[in-house]
């Protein structure tokens, strides 16, 4: 999806500097954004989104050691580290040795759930090394792809294990609701059946922590996954999830799925690994306030997030994850193809050391690292990739749809007549570059290499043959290509239409049928030598009405019709 263009506004504030005070933009295909400014993505559903790399180079006539400060308006925009984050936006500093040097950057941002489209606004305040001044701004766009859709796979929580008081209170009930929801949104619908009352057993810790606990089996029937959320209190100061070794496994009719049907979240009352608390939001705009460390209270959404993931998909209770555990390591065509060789598990079934290519965030329990600021967590393509990995089945959401040009065929055009066709596309990082690698386009259309369109007046009639390349925002990627013909038919012709001519005592009305888009003057003439013009069908509509006011001789004329 493509956004509309926009000029942009320079804001310049310039001390001692010469004509050239603008930082050039560009991205990773060596386009200028300076006009066109910064898209960045918000994927379908609460996951790490993908960090959008642009190039920042100072201005040639700058002096220089020089210095640029970058700050986003938008709370939830962010940069890469080193870089800083608030209610007033995000903030990096970059520094320029001379003028051949860039810097590259990274932005993206937080998710929401209400798909809806946003914009912002970067400002870069320039300082070079002789005092001069001056500030730039550029706009982001947002490109959000949520959908109102409800969850096929439903998770269950149940509370009434929880004989801590820890979710007495409603907030962090809806913490836990709403974590769980947001991973269970990524699953797919596998016709799960029906678990009867009384049937399955779970694995319940005492308040003291993880030394010891009982089992218990659910009073009530349910379809999906049963979860119980329960405060504890320990010396460890510590959370915790897994999936319940002692119950079964889901069956899909009479198939039995590697997957299990209950298991449960543990939740620290004091806080995570120390006594200070916890910050218990689901508004998306405090994901900045608290980073997770010892040193300060922890946000209940993120380890929610991840202790749940735990109970959810990676735990040795799955048996495809316990092999992987074995193995030391996770693996499938999918992670291969996306993250180019297997994830490391570690002995707290952790993914340590890994990364997620699109986001640039750590992968689950690698949440401290990574390029992008460590704040609240959240799960990456990454780990959706190896939930499916260990036998879940993945919804079609955008994260995980592969690149595809969807236009198979385009329009006819007509020469003389205005063209425009969009070649459609989804799937990937779409910040797109389009262009043509070979054979050409008819002679007056272009392509335009941000938004996919091919639109142009064509000067004459031939068919013609080009290829398309489509590359997504993905480094080193050698994209997808179609090739479509275009042909250009010969100019349409154009006449009146004799039965909608009309004269009145005032003035003489008639209709001109054409081809959409096509331009047409009509003239009238009193001897059939002399021509003058009358009116232009401008708009190009296809059934053209107009009329001649005069009178007093709009008995006495002749009309016609030709092309500009």
């Amino acid at each position: 999806m493509q956004r509309v263009v926009l000029l942009l506004a320079w804001v310049l504030s310039v001390a001692g500097l010469g004509a050239q005070t603008n930082v050039a933009l560009r991205d990773i295909f060596g386009r200028s954004l300076n006009e066109r400014g910064i898209t960045l993505l918000d994927w379908e559903g609460f996951i790490a989104n993908p960090a959008i790399a642009v190039l920042v180079r100072p201005p040639a006539n700058a002096a220089f050691p020089a210095t640029a400060i970058l700050r986003a308006n938008g709370e939830r925009v962010y940069f890469d580290r080193p870089s800083q984050n608030s209610a007033n936006g995000a903030v990096k500093t970059i520094s320029f040795a001379n003028a051949a040097s860039s810097v590259t950057v990274l932005l993206s941002i937080f998710p929401d759930r209400d798909g809806i489209d946003e914009s912002y606004t970067m400002r870069i305040e320039f300082a070079g090394n002789n005092g001069a001044r001056f500030t730039n701004s550029f706009p982001i766009f947002v490109v959000d792809q949520d959908k109102p859709l409800t969850n096929v796979f439903n998770v269950t929580i149940d509370f009434s294990q929880d004989k801590t008081g820890f979710f007495g209170d409603p907030q962090k009930r809806a913490v836990a609701a709403q974590a769980a929801n947001d991973l269970a949104y990524f699953v797919g619908n596998t016709n799960l059946n029906l678990v009867p009352a009384q049937t399955e057993n779970t694995w319940i810790w005492e308040t003291n922590g993880f030394v010891t606990g009982r089992y218990i089996v659910n009073s009530s029937a349910y379809r999906g996954y049963l979860l119980y959320a329960y405060g504890i209190h320990s010396a460890a100061l510590r959370s915790g999830g897994e999936g319940s070794y002692g119950g079964g496994f889901q069956m899909s009719g009479s198939t039995q799925l590697p997957l299990r049907r209950s298991g449960g979240y543990e939740a620290e009352t004091a806080g995570n690994y120390n006594s200070l608390g916890w910050l218990v939001s689901t508004n998306e705009q405090d994901w900045w306030v608290t980073g997770n460390l010892g040193n300060e209270r922890n946000d209940l959404a993120s380890i929610a997030h991840h202790e749940i993931g735990h109970a959810l998909f990676f735990n040795s209770a799955y048996p495809r994850f316990s092999q992987a555990k074995t193995d030391g390591f996770i693996v499938s065509s999918n992670i291969l193809a996306y993250f180019g060789r297997s994830i490391p598990i570690d002995a707290s079934e952790h993914f340590n050391g890994s990364v997620d290519p699109a986001s640039r965030k750590g992968a689950f329990g690698y949440e401290y690292y990574g390029d992008m600021p460590i704040r609240r967590w959240l799960w990456t393509k990454l780990d959706l990739l190896c939930a499916e990995a260990i036998g879940y089945q993945l919804r079609d959401t955008t994260p995980i749809k592969a690149l595809q040009i969807t236009t198979t065929n385009v329009t006819d055009a007509f020469e003389g007549i205005p063209y425009s066709q969009m070649i459609g596309a989804t799937g990937g990082v779409p910040v797109y570059a389009w262009d043509i690698i070979s054979g050409a386009l008819p002679a007056g259309l272009s392509l335009d290499g941000f938004a996919g369109i091919v639109s142009g007046t064509p000067t004459q009639t031939n068919s013609s043959v080009a290829t398309v390349r489509l590359r997504d925002h993905v480094e080193g990627t050698a994209g997808i290509t179609r090739t479509f013909t275009f042909q250009v038919h010969p100019v349409p012709s154009f006449a009146f239409d004799p039965l909608a001519a009309i004269m009145t005592n005032s003035d003489f009305r008639g209709r001109l049928l054409g081809t959409a888009g096509q331009t047409q003057v009509v003239d009238y003439s009193e001897n059939l030598a002399n021509w003058i013009p009358l009116i232009t069908n401008g708009a190009g509509t296809n059934v053209f009405n107009f009329a001649d006011t005069n009178a007093d001789m709009t008995g006495q004329r002749f009309y016609r019709a030709r092309a500009p």
